[in-house]
C-alpha cells in the first residue's frame, strides 16, 4: 500500500465501481457536447461580470499542476484575486464593482503545498479548510483508514502543522472544516458545538486566529439553519457551503450571520472549457438572493 500522486490513480479507484464510472463517462460526454455549443461563447466578456467568485478545490495531483496553472494564468486576465476574509467583506459591504475570484480547498491533502505554489506565482491567497484529526497523519495505514471512512478515496498524504505554518507564512489562510471531517447532519447540535470549539481551539494554538468554517459535503441539504447559527455563536466570522454560485450585490450591507458564501467546486485535471461552462452557469444564474440563507433551512 502507497500513497496516491496523481488524479488517474483516484479516477482509476472511483472506476471500481460500474456506477461511478458510467457516471463519469456521462458527464465528460454531456460537458463535451455542451463546450460545443458554447464554442462561441465569448467568455472574455462572460467572466468580466462584476461579482465574487469562490472557487475551491481538493488537491492538485502531480498531473494537474499544468492544468491548474493554465486556469490560474487564463482567469488572471479578467480577474482580481482576493483573499477568503476579503471576498467575504466585499461581499458584506454591498462593493462588488468588477470580477473577483477567492481560492479556498477542503480536507487539507499534502498535494495543497503545490497549489499554493501555483496560487502564489499569480498572487492568489487561499483559505485551506482543516480537520485537525488529519493534520500530521504520519502512515500509510493510518491515512488509508482515514480516507476510507471519511473521505471515500485511497490513501494520501495530508499536510503536518509544519506545512500550516509554511502556508501561513506565505499570506494562506487556514480555516475549520469539523474534527475528523464528520457528516453534520448526523450530529446532535450539542455535539457539533463541541466539535466547533474543539476545532477553534486546536488550530488556534497552533495557527493563531481562525475566523472561517466550511461544512462537510457541502449541499444546503448537509446543514441546517440550527447549524449555521452555532457557527456564529462559537464565534467563527463566516460559514462556506459547496453549493454552485456566485455573488452580486445591489449595494447593500449584509451582516456577517445573514450571508452564506456559495463555493464552485472545480478539479484541477478538469479540461478548461468543462471548468468554464461551469463558471458561466453560476454567473448566469447570480442573483442577489444567493447572498442569503436558502430557503430550505426557514
Amino acid at each position: 500500500m502507497q500513497y496516491i500522486t496523481k488524479l488517474e490513480e483516484l479516477q482509476n479507484y472511483w472506476a471500481q465501481s460500474k456506477k461511478a464510472q458510467l457516471r463519469s463517462f456521462a458527464r465528460n460526454v454531456a460537458l463535451d457536447i455542451i463546450s460545443l455549443k458554447e464554442r462561441n461563447v465569448d467568455f472574455e466578456e462572460v467572466f468580466k461580470t462584476p461579482r465574487v467568485h469562490f472557487l475551491y478545490i481538493h488537491h492538485i495531483f502531480e498531473d494537474e499542476e499544468t492544468n491548474f496553472d493554465q486556469l490560474l494564468n487564463l482567469l488572471s486576465k479578467q480577474h482580481t484575486f482576493l483573499s477568503h476574509t476579503d471576498a467575504i467583506n466585499k461581499v458584506l459591504s454591498g462593493n462588488i464593482d468588477k470580477p473577483y475570484i477567492s481560492f479556498s480547498s477542503d480536507d487539507g491533502l499534502k498535494s495543497n503545498l503545490k497549489a499554493a505554489e501555483i496560487l502564489n506565482n499569480y498572487g492568489a491567497k487561499a483559505c485551506f479548510f482543516v480537520n485537525p484529526n488529519s493534520i500530521g497523519i504520519d502512515s500509510v495505514s493510518k491515512a488509508a483508514e482515514f480516507c476510507k471512512t471519511r473521505l471515500d478515496m485511497p490513501p494520501v498524504e495530508f499536510l503536518s502543522w509544519k506545512d500550516l505554518d509554511t502556508l501561513l507564512k506565505q499570506g494562506h489562510e487556514i480555516g475549520a472544516h469539523t474534527m475528523n471531517h464528520e457528516d453534520v447532519a448526523k450530529l446532535t447540535l450539542n455535539e457539533f458545538e463541541d466539535n466547533l470549539n474543539q476545532c477553534k481551539s486546536i488550530l488556534t494554538a497552533s495557527c493563531g486566529d481562525i475566523p472561517h468554517f466550511a461544512y462537510t459535503y457541502g449541499g444546503f441539504s448537509n446543514f441546517t439553519k440550527d447549524a449555521y447559527d452555532m457557527v456564529f455563536k462559537t464565534g467563527y466570522y463566516s460559514c462556506s457551503s459547496g453549493v454552485r454560485g456566485a455573488h452580486i450585490s445591489d449595494g447593500s450591507i449584509i451582516k456577517e450571520n445573514e450571508f452564506i458564501p456559495r463555493r464552485d467546486h472545480i478539479i484541477g485535471g478538469w479540461k478548461l472549457n468543462h471548468i468554464k461552462h461551469f463558471m458561466k452557469k453560476s454567473i448566469d444564474g447570480a442573483n442577489v438572493q444567493n447572498n442569503f440563507l436558502p430557503a430550505i433551512w426557514k
